[in-house]
């Protein structure tokens, strides 16, 4: 309809070019805007496969595990799809994979460029229709891509081991009454007071760091609670920094951790020296969650590490760095975190 020199898949030579112009000039109005539905939807199918390659690419850099997502088994390479990205096939279970299977990209729609804007003002503190209506996408959208931010945070804290100097404190949260919250939301103090839920903070001079929620069991953790916490994530013989809490001599006996303690005195230099590190990090996370009003008791684990994740890279590399850090690892991540069992009304909380 439109002549076949249109339609030739290569270049136009110069000569050729006024002809093709004056072709398309001649076109009627229906003719035209069908011509230009194919050149859409022709563009539109050329930015989807580049952008998958492209994707792959960034999973390949970034994967945190390479092996089968199904059986960990290592995988072969199995040739590449018409788009360009690499697949590779399990030789235990035989399932075909590519770059992206099993990392956060692999179910994604979006270009990277768009993902990494996304994760960008998400990283910025910027609420789920912010996001939605600064980038033009579904509010639904931001909030997987907030979750996927919320797995690789948890991935980061399970990988964190503490050496050298390591400051722990405890973090207190209030339920909203003794009846328990409503629909499971976590608010401030209102009401009567029952027993509060503990956060421990442990962080190292090197960067790493993570947050363990004592979920098993409301009120001040004891010293078993302490030590099996943070047992294993503390290299034996590392300097410990704290506020003499009694829950934490266990802790320090059992690893042999150099004890480096200062009681909480208003006003008392050696303390506010010795815990300033952590005081500044117990307060920029107060913060964070004040600004995060409504989050359900399941996820607060899971924000305390993403909040400490961005205090810790902030910190020690600047902002830029730390949201190119959490697009690399959302983007070789899988999502492993559903916060599946949500919070419930129990007794626990009478």
């Amino acid at each position: 309809m439109f002549g076949d020199e249109l339609f030739t898949g290569r270049p136009p030579s110069p000569e050729r070019v006024p002809t093709a112009r004056e072709d398309v000039s001649r076109l009627s109005d229906e003719e035209l805007q069908a011509l230009a539905e194919i050149v859409s939807e022709e563009m539109e199918k050329r930015e989807r496969e580049s952008a998958r390659f492209a994707k792959g690419l960034k999973a390949r850099a970034t994967k945190r595990d390479p092996r089968c997502p199904e059986c960990a088994a290592k995988l072969w390479r199995d040739g590449k799809r018409k788009d360009g990205v690499q697949t590779y096939v399990c030789a235990v279970c035989g399932r075909k994979s590519c770059d992206a299977s099993g990392t956060s990209l692999a179910s994604s729609k979006m270009t990277m460029p768009a993902i990494e804007k996304t994760i960008t003002l998400i990283m910025l503190d910027c609420p789920d229709w912010v996001v939605s209506w600064i980038l033009g996408i579904d509010e639904k959208t931001a909030q997987f891509w907030r979750g996927r931010c919320l797995d690789a945070s948890q991935k980061w804290s399970a990988e964190s081991t503490l050496s050298g100097h390591v400051w722990i404190d405890e973090m207190r949260f209030a339920p909203t009454m003794a009846s328990g919250c409503v629909d499971g939301v976590w608010n401030t103090y209102a009401g009567k007071i029952a027993k509060d839920a503990y956060l421990e903070v442990a962080f190292d001079c090197g960067g790493s760091g993570f947050c363990r929620l004592y979920a098993e069991k409301l009120g001040t953790p004891t010293r078993d609670m302490v030590a099996e916490a943070l047992g294993g994530r503390i290299a034996k013989g590392s300097k410990l920094t704290h506020d003499g809490a009694h829950a934490h001599n266990l802790l320090v006996k059992r690893l042999g951790l150099e004890d480096d303690w200062c009681k909480f005195v208003p006003g008392d230099k050696e303390y506010e020296s010795k815990m300033k590190l952590m005081s500044n990090c117990c307060s920029y996370l107060r913060h964070c969650f004040e600004s995060h009003n409504g989050i359900k008791f399941s996820k607060l684990e899971a924000y305390a590490n993403f909040f400490l994740c961005r205090w810790s890279h902030v910190r020690r590399h600047g902002l830029k760095d730390a949201i190119s850090f959490m697009v690399s690892r959302v983007c070789g991540t899988p999502k492993s975190h559903t916060f599946a069992e949500s919070f419930k009304k129990t007794s626990k909380w009478s």
